[in-house]
């Protein structure tokens, strides 16, 4: 198999696998809306805010910089595996005493303290997996990894919603999520070692040194990413409170939802990355250079779309309660079409070795999203946490575009921008057009517009559709 089918296809294992459970971690907060209102949703969103956070802390980049080095050399899965291992089962009780340092500093409710202890114990076993995760990355057999992935959410979203439906709340759909962990902690487990490697938990003072450093740039830039993601529904909770949250959170869950597509593109090609690093430059830059169109082919009539039919989204799934998410959804539409480039650049230095570069920039654009927020909150609330977050995605593409430039990755930003912005105002055309249909006809009758655009364009080439309809249809 070639390196493109090779990264088709690992792509399209993991855009189903994440598509698949954001779908259903979608589908749960839906239902959490509907049932609980605003401040159910932002309590809960506000308890994943906080560990998502304090995972990113204790997570130290170290999966990423797995995917990369047993990437480049298999033979040492073993060896990394059980010193990873050694060194996340170290950090377990600071990451719980944490978590009920943060559920009682907060004042907050009984019931929102449970939330936050269980949403802890959770997302430490999620800890745990993620090392197993990195393994089947690194092998490119991600099959593996979207199967476990789909069977957890599957368990958490099910159990979750018929929970909901029988009148229960949050602390009861908590336990389900730690359950869904635990299975998902042992089935990874039991697939590394059935078909890749053995493992131990191994503490070696020598090792851990080496993997942290190795892994430190990688982590800070992870870190300070997530701050800049979870800063504004932890900023919401303490200006304006959970109903703000939960408002701006109903519009933030519909984006974030679309983050599987440069997540799996970047999963699949962050191996290869590093290798052609090593091997051929070259390949490396047709490689970032494709992924960075592909993404861009997405990204544009994403955003167009959501921005078009704003209203009638938040309408159609949370209800009028949530009408005034509209203006946040349309800002956060914009602001996930420049993660998506955002990020494929970021990883680039990731691959290259130069992920100090990659901190640098996220340093910056998170501390300017703080204080764009502070700025911004307390006069428009959830509005303003949206705009402050198109601010930060425009700081963090103008910076990351400027570093891999000069690291000999520039690209031509009008040459392979105007094919598709042309073949998207094609699509919003039509979508303006048809503004009175239901969505049902509109979205279709739209895409079918945009691939004719870019067909008719030549936006797209008979090598890139043989290779996308790979990803679509997960074939070799």
């Amino acid at each position: 198999m070639s390196n493109a089918q090779t990264i088709a296809r690992n792509t399209g294992l993991i855009f189903i696998g994440e598509l698949t459970t954001r779908a259903l971690a979608f589908a749960l907060v839906v239902v959490i809306a509907r049932h609980l209102g605003g401040i159910g949703l932002g309590a809960y969103s506000f308890a994943f805010a906080f560990t998502d956070l304090l995972l990113n802390v204790a997570d130290m980049g170290i999966p990423i910089y797995m995917a990369r080095r047993i990437g480049r050399n298999r033979s040492e899965t073993q060896a990394c595996l059980s010193h990873v291992l050694g060194i996340r089962t170290a950090l377990l009780p600071l990451i719980l005493i944490a978590g009920v340092a943060f559920a009682y500093a907060t004042g907050a409710t009984t019931e929102t303290r449970t939330i936050i202890l269980l949403a802890t114990a959770g997302m430490a076993l999620n800890f745990l997996a993620d090392p197993f995760r990195a393994v089947f990355m690194a092998h490119e057999r991600n099959a593996y990894y979207s199967a476990i992935l789909i069977a957890e959410r599957l368990i958490f979203t099910i159990t979750g919603i018929a929970l909901l439906a029988a009148g229960k709340g949050l602390v009861p759909v908590m336990l389900a999520y730690i359950a869904s962990q635990l299975v998902a902690v042992a089935a990874n487990a039991y697939f590394v070692r059935r078909g890749f490697s053995a493992f131990t938990i191994k503490l070696d003072r020598q090792q851990a040194s080496a993997i942290l450093k190795g892994a430190a740039p990688i982590w800070a830039a992870n870190f300070l990413r997530m701050v800049y993601q979870r800063a504004d529904a932890l900023m919401l909770s303490a200006m304006k409170g959970f109903e703000a949250t939960g408002l701006y959170s109903s519009a933030y869950k519909i984006t974030e939802a679309l983050t599987v597509v440069p997540l799996a593109l970047i999963g699949a090609t962050l191996p290869a990355m590093s290798k052609f690093f090593s091997t051929s430059s070259q390949s490396l830059k047709v490689l970032y250079e494709k992924s960075f169109y592909y993404l861009l082919l997405l990204a544009l009539p994403m955003a167009a779309g959501l921005t078009l039919t704003a209203d009638r989204i938040i309408l159609f799934l949370y209800g009028p309660q949530f009408s005034a998410a509209a203006a946040a959804l349309i800002m956060l539409a914009w602001a996930e079409a420049l993660l998506f480039l955002h990020l494929i650049m970021g990883f680039l230095l990731t691959a290259i070795d130069r992920q100090g570069l990659f901190t640098a920039a996220t340093a910056a654009y998170a501390a300017a999203n703080v204080a764009i927020n502070l700025v911004l909150i307390p006069r428009y609330g959830a509005a303003g946490a949206a705009a402050a977050a198109l601010a930060t995605q425009a700081i963090a593409v103008a910076i990351l575009y400027t570093f891999c430039s000069k690291n000999g990755y520039a690209i031509n930003l009008p040459r392979i921008i105007w094919k598709p912005a042309a073949a998207t105002a094609a699509m919003a055309a039509t979508m303006i057009l048809m503004s009175n249909l239901h969505l049902m006809a509109t979205v279709p009758a739209a895409a079918a517009t945009y691939v004719a655009a870019l067909v008719l364009l030549k936006g797209i080439g008979k090598e890139d559709a043989k290779l996308l309809m790979n990803v679509v249809l997960n074939r070799p």
